[in-house]
C-alpha cells in the first residue's frame, strides 16, 4: 500500500517561548531570537515525528512518499536519506517565509492529494491550514509553538510520528472533527487568555495520542484556588528560590503573599517577595542557585500539560537541577478524566526522569499521587 504525506514547518513556530514573549507572531522574531542566540525548534520537532512515523512503518508493507515545503518550511527538517519531493509556494525566501507561504504549500498539497498532511507549529499555524484548506483532508499538528490549545496536535512530536503511522497502516482509517482555538498575542501579553473558536480540522482518531483542547478554570474554583494558595505558601522555605509558573492557580499562591504575579508568565519568589516577574529562560537560569529552586506549575486545563506548553521559560537547564511541584484543585484534576499529566520539555531524557507517579499538592494538608507521562505506551490510570 502507498501513501503520502505532506510535511509543513512553521520556521518560526516556538522561537518567543524561551523569550517570555508568549507567542512567535512578532514581526521581528527573527532578529529577536537571533540576537538572544535562540536555534529554531519546530524543524528539530518536526523531524522528530517524521522518523517516529518512518520507524513505525518500517515492518509494515505500507509505502511512504513525502512531499515536503522547501527549505525551512519542511524539506530542511529532514534528515539526509530521506527522500522527499519539494512543494514550494512559489515564492519562499529563506528567513523571510510567511503565513501566506504555509496557506499556499497547503492548497498545492490537498491538490496533490496527499493522505495526511503534517504540520510543526502552534495554534496560528492551525489557523493557517483552516483558513487554507479547511476540512478538505485528514490533517495532524506537530507541537512546536509556545501556546498550544487547540485539538488537533498529537501530545508531542513522538507521539505524533506514532499516531501518524498507525493511522496510515491502518486501512479503515476513521477520522474526526476537532477544534482549532487561538488567543490574540497582544492581549495575551497583557495578560489576557480569551481563547477563541475559528473552525474545525479532520484529524485521524486516535484518544490516547491527540491533546485535548484546553479548557479555562470553572468560576466555582477561585474559593478552591484562594484557599490552595493560601495552603501552598505557608510551606515555603525560607531563603529558598520558588520559581512560578503561569495559570490562575499559580496566581493564587502570590495571592496569598500579597504579591502581583505575572498570570501568564514565570516569576520567582524568595522569602515572600518577588524578585524577578516574567522572566525568560537565561535570565531564570542565571538567577536559579547551583543547588537549584523549587518550581511550581499547575497543569493545563483538560490538557494536562506542567512542562512544555505556555512555559518553556522553564528549559532543561533549571529543570534538571530543581524540584519539581506541582499544583492544582480538586476539579482540575478530576477534569483530566483519569489521563496522565503530560511533560514536553524538548529533551525526551530529561522527561523521562520525570515521569512516574508524582505529589499534587491539592490543598491544606492534602496530596494526591498521580501519573505523570511522555509516552502513551505508558499511561496508566490514578
Amino acid at each position: 500500500m502507498d501513501v503520502t504525506i505532506g510535511l509543513i514547518v512553521n520556521p518560526v513556530a516556538g522561537l518567543g517561548g524561551r523569550m517570555a514573549h508568549k507567542g512567535s507572531d512578532a514581526s521581528n522574531i527573527r532578529d529577536l531570537a537571533k540576537r538572544a542566540g535562540i536555534e529554531p525548534l519546530a524543524p528539530e520537532r518536526a523531524g522528530q515525528a517524521v522518523r517516529r512515523l518512518l520507524d513505525g512503518l518500517e515492518s509494515s508493507p505500507v509505502a511512504v512518499r513525502i512531499l515536503a515545503g522547501a527549505d525551512e518550511m519542511g524539506a530542511d527538517a529532514l534528515d539526509v536519506g530521506i527522500p522527499h519531493k519539494i512543494i514550494a509556494s512559489g515564492a519562499i525566501h529563506p528567513g523571510a517565509s510567511s503565513s501566506e507561504d504555509t496557506k499556499s504549500i497547503a492548497r498545492n498539497m490537498a491538490a496533490a492529494g496527499v493522505d495526511l498532511l503534517l504540520f510543526a507549529g502552534g495554534d496560528g499555524t492551525a489557523r493557517d491550514i483552516l483558513d487554507a484548506i479547511g476540512s478538505s483532508i485528514p490533517v495532524l499538528g506537530i507541537p512546536a509553538g509556545v501556546k498550544i490549545y487547540s485539538g488537533v496536535f498529537g501530545l508531542t512530536p513522538s507521539e505524533t510520528g506514532a499516531l501518524a503511522a498507525g493511522w496510515l497502516a491502518n486501512p479503515n482509517r476513521c477520522s474526526d472533527e476537532r477544534e482549532v482555538v487561538d488567543i490574540d498575542e497582544d492581549e495575551l501579553r497583557q495578560g489576557l487568555a480569551t481563547p477563541s473558536l475559528y473552525g474545525t480540522l479532520r484529524v485521524p482518531s486516535d484518544s490516547r495520542r491527540l491533546q485535548p483542547r484546553k479548557s479555562g478554570s470553572p468560576a466555582s474554583d477561585i474559593n478552591a484556588a484562594r484557599s490552595l494558595g493560601m495552603a501552598f505558601a505557608a510551606t515555603m522555605v525560607p531563603d529558598r528560590h520558588y520559581v512560578l509558573g503561569p495559570g490562575s492557580t499559580t496566581m493564587a499562591i502570590g495571592s496569598a503573599l500579597d504579591l502581583e504575579l505575572t498570570r501568564l508568565g514565570v516569576d520567582v519568589v524568595c522569602n515572600g517577595q518577588l524578585i524577578a516577574e516574567d522572566v525568560d529562560a537565561d535570565t531564570l537560569n542565571a538567577m536559579v542557585p547551583a543547588e537549584g529552586a523549587t518550581i511550581v506549575v499547575t497543569p493545563l486545563g483538560q490538557q494536562g500539560f506542567v512542562i512544555g506548553r505556555g512555559n518553556q521559560q522553564i528549559d532543561y537547564r533549571v529543570l534538571q537541577r530543581s524540584e519539581l511541584k506541582i499544583v492544582a484543585t480538586p476539579s482540575k484534576m478530576i477534569s483530566l478524566g483519569g489521563r496522565p499529566l503530560w511533560v514536553d520539555s524538548g529533551h525526551p531524557e530529561l522527561d523521562a526522569t520525570i515521569c512516574g507517579y508524582t505529589k499534587v499538592f491539592t490543598g491544606a494538608k492534602a496530596e494526591v499521587i498521580y501519573p505523570i507521562s511522555n509516552t502513551a505506551d505508558a499511561q496508566v490510570r490514578a
